[in-house]
């Protein structure tokens, strides 16, 4: 029996014990783009077949700091995206295969490694694998930003502690599709950034400062803790602390000429 309790056993004691009268809530990456439409449309990883591509693998990590304003640990549950408001376009479609994981890393933005193995961490989960189904209603402000209508529901909700790291999303197109231009962000600092290879096999990738702006829907998967005169609330990690023991006893630029460099679309 290993020390650790993995991620799995945790995960139960939290949806047992941790989501009852949970907190729901989202967060927009990068953050200061919730009502402005960011500086680039980027269609990869869903829009592949646009750019000629077959496959690819596509990685972006996203500051746990844009995370601060729900409560932690918390449970992913849904990932959404929106059309770049110039570029895109109102669509329905079937992407043939799409494996979507999810991770925190210690890699931060505009620092991840083109080596897309240093860039997962330990608690790596495939949250999504099979045909995706996309699509959006191109609604919104005519000059932007649209809405957050291009949504990917978890069928395994991802557990993730923004004080453990920062979180990497891993996107393995096996065989292309066409959806729509989505938008993106191309600023050097900011919360995100990406790696990206023209092969779904490719251990090695093209990484720049840009990325899809994204929306995640989460749960808190802290139990509420009523507050008692003259004691403390326990941090959140504390919290999780109590129900990893608990767990464990019962269960042991918009337009470019070529594609991936920093003026591209794709």
């Amino acid at each position: 029996m290993t020390k650790n309790l993995s991620v799995v056993a945790v995960g139960a004691a939290l949806l047992a014990f941790g989501t009852m009268g949970a907190v729901h809530g989202a967060a927009i990456v990068p953050g200061n783009l919730e009502n402005i439409e960011g500086n680039v449309n980027r269609g990869l990883p869903f829009n592949s077949s646009y750019f000629g591509m077959s496959s690819l693998r596509y990685q972006q990590v996203y500051a746990a700091s844009e995370f601060s304003d729900i409560a932690s640990p918390l449970l992913i549950t849904q990932i959404l995206f929106r059309p770049d408001a110039a570029k895109g376009w109102s669509f329905s479609s079937t992407l043939p295969h799409i494996q979507i994981n999810l991770s925190t890393t210690t890699k931060a933005p505009d620092n991840l490694s083109t080596i897309f193995a240093q860039n997962i961490g330990s608690d790596q989960r495939v949250v999504f694998n099979g045909a995706l189904s996309l699509s959006s209603a191109f609604t919104g402000a005519a000059a932007g930003p649209k809405n957050f209508d291009i949504a990917i529901n978890l069928v395994t909700p991802f557990l993730y502690n923004p004080r453990a790291g920062n979180l990497l999303l891993d996107v393995r197109n096996f065989s292309g599709g066409v959806s729509t231009q989505f938008d993106g962000e191309n600023t050097l600092g900011d919360s995100i950034s990406r790696v990206v290879s023209t092969r779904v096999g490719a251990s090695t990738g093209t990484a720049d400062t840009s990325g899809l702006v994204t929306k995640f829907i989460a749960t808190s998967a802290l139990p509420p803790v009523p507050p008692v005169p003259g004691k403390a609330i326990p941090e959140p990690a504390s919290v999780l602390g109590i129900l990893a023991v608990a767990a464990f006893g019962a269960t042991s630029a918009r337009k470019g000429k070529s594609c991936l460099s920093s003026n591209s679309s794709c």
